[in-house]
């Protein structure tokens, strides 16, 4: 349970905290009818605040509901200011899009036990007047600043359209645990759960956005990432929403657009239909392997979410001579991303041992090179008992070059220095290495 004291520290307006200390003196006294009609009035006083903030900022919506509350104030129109107070959530929920439906429904119990409490309500079959229980005022304080009184005054529409300006701008941030504060920091630790739905459906539809460049969807796919690990609970009730509607309707590039895109978020796949994961499944065993490697980008930096990860490692042995033949060590760096994914090394030590031409273990060694810089000391140990082992990299002036590439970039640590000690040594009991086909 949390402490009342914590509860008031969340209260962000001062002049709404000024309130809801008179609800808490209440409610510690056992006043309980003066402490709900207090954390009423703190609810009504801090949306008005909200109103105003968001008119002097320009928000046509709330200026035209501050003009005509000022109204009513200046003639004493004591109807209208009544029916201001009444209307006064479904225009937070509707019109300025402060609270869900979730916090308007949660605030309108709230405003109706303020009436009971404001007014000689009897209780049925009984004498006594309504009297709220401790527990129900608690349950009401609780509700009243989990959906209001410690958020900011930002409409979720604002804050989306900034959001837009955000992640197309060049300052949004590139490295993920930058980008995971700047969302905390500007959406989510404050936002209302109104916006914090809306963002998160907004992110994981424009993944599929086909009409905007990859840069844009892999922004969108890296915020839905972010988004799972700071809110899990909510975005798996949001992104269940939207697949909900979606998935039905995708093509074979809707289908690559979700591979690409939210798949790469930890337990999108159990969201899925069983019909949509087969057809994910019979796609990525037959779509040709240039359309995964280079035009979806598929193996750049991190791969995808489990299971869709496997998919496309048992497709690897296809993708390395594409991209091999196209691309020379320089240019493969930056193609596998600034932070290549791990899940790559075992099979490509595997490919090693197994390659069939000195053509191919080259091919493969490319690709350990560019990523070297995620290699282990283990790793290395590994992949040159590997090559020892296959006389179409070791006995090939192609492996042994790639190799020595290696000796270089790769790990420079005790193990690795006694590791290509070991394989240095080979060469004492072996033939030199054969000239490879031109």
């Amino acid at each position: 349970m949390r402490a009342l004291e914590d509860i008031r520290n969340q209260v962000r307006s001062a002049k709404s905290r000024r309130y809801i200390d008179e609800a808490i003196a209440a409610y510690s006294g056992g006043a309980y009818r003066s402490a709900l009609i207090a954390i009423w009035i703190a609810v009504a006083a801090d949306l008005i605040e909200k109103l105003r903030f968001l008119a002097d900022e320009g928000d046509a919506n709330a200026k035209a509901h501050r003009d005509k509350l000022d109204a009513a104030i200046k003639d004493n129109k004591i109807n209208e200011l009544q029916k201001f107070e009444r209307e006064l959530l479904t225009k937070a929920h509707q019109d300025l899009q402060l609270i869900g439906s979730h916090e308007r429904d949660q605030l309108l119990r709230l405003y109706e036990d303020r009436h009971l409490c404001a007014h000689p309500a009897f209780i049925p079959d009984s004498d006594d007047l309504f009297n709220p229980t401790a527990e129900s005022v608690r349950a009401h304080l609780r509700a009243a600043v989990d959906a209001v009184l410690s958020h900011q005054a930002v409409t979720g529409r604002k804050a989306l359209e900034r959001f837009g300006r955000d992640i197309a701008s060049a300052s949004f941030p590139r490295d993920d645990s930058r980008l995971a504060d700047h969302l905390r920091a500007s959406y989510m630790d404050h936002g209302t759960p109104q916006l914090r739905a809306n963002l998160i459906k907004v992110v994981c539809k424009e993944t599929f956005n086909q009409e905007k460049d990859s840069t844009w969807r892999w922004n969108h796919t890296r915020t839905a990432r972010e988004l799972q690990k700071i809110a899990p609970g909510e975005f798996e009730e949001r992104a269940r929403s939207v697949l909900e509607r979606k998935q039905n309707e995708l093509d074979d590039e809707g289908l690559i657009a979700l591979v690409a895109g939210l798949c790469y978020v930890p337990g999108v796949w159990e969201l899925l239909h069983a019909g949509t994961r087969a057809r994910i499944e019979e796609l990525l065993k037959n779509v040709p392997a240039n359309q995964l490697v280079i035009v979806h980008q598929l193996y750049n930096g991190a791969l995808p979410a489990a299971p869709v990860d496997r998919m496309l490692l048992d497709r690897l042995s296809e993708a390395i001579p594409l991209v091999s033949r196209q691309m020379h060590f320089a240019q493969l760096t930056p193609f596998l991303g600034d932070v290549p994914d791990r899940r790559l090394i075992p099979p490509l030590i595997e490919l090693v041992a197994d390659a069939s031409s000195y053509e191919g273990g080259e091919a493969v060694l490319k690709w350990v090179n560019a990523l070297s810089p995620s290699l282990t000391e283990d790793d290395l140990q590994q992949l040159l008992t590997a090559a020892a082992s296959n006389n179409q990299i070791s006995g090939s002036v192609l492996g042994t070059r790639q190799l020595e590439v290696l000796r270089h970039i790769g790990p420079q640590g005790e193990q690795a220095t006694a590791a290509w000690a070991k394989w240095d040594t080979r060469w004492t009991q072996d033939a030199e290495p054969t000239a490879s086909n031109p």
